[in-house]
């Protein structure tokens, strides 16, 4: 199956810049939290934790494991829910053109337009039902 648009080398520069910036900032948080975590561990360690160095280790380790996911997830969630930014936006009318070499035309034309298209043509001389 073939999938083309016009400008679509130009849509998906604009996506790998926005993955790329979404990595960074997941990355960069990541560290973050695993200091935190580490810095919290070391408190509960050294305050209530159990006794000795493995039960220290043991504390501070999971802390910074625990962090490091928790605040990569929020910043991964905050960045990929927030729709306000210049790599979010709505186009309109999307061309797509499908070009399949053994599925059936017509109930290809028939389940896209019960997904939401508002134009199926089928290219082959074949009348679409509809």
């Amino acid at each position: 199956m073939a999938l083309t648009t016009p400008g679509m080398a130009k849509e998906t520069a604009g996506e790998g810049r926005f993955m790329r910036r979404v990595v960074v900032i997941i990355a960069l948080a990541s560290v973050a939290g695993t200091a935190l975590g580490a810095a919290l561990g070391a408190a509960f360690a050294f305050t209530i934790g159990p006794p000795g160095t493995s039960g220290y280790v043991i504390q501070i380790v999971s802390w910074a494991i625990f962090m490091h996911l928790l605040i990569g997830m929020w910043a991964g969630y905050l960045l990929l829910a927030d729709r306000s930014g210049r790599e979010v936006r709505n186009s309109g009318h999307v061309t797509l053109t499908v070009r399949c070499a053994n599925i059936d035309a017509r109930a290809l034309a028939e389940r896209l337009r019960k997904l939401g298209a508002t134009s199926v043509e089928i290219s082959d001389g074949a009348a679409a039902p509809g």
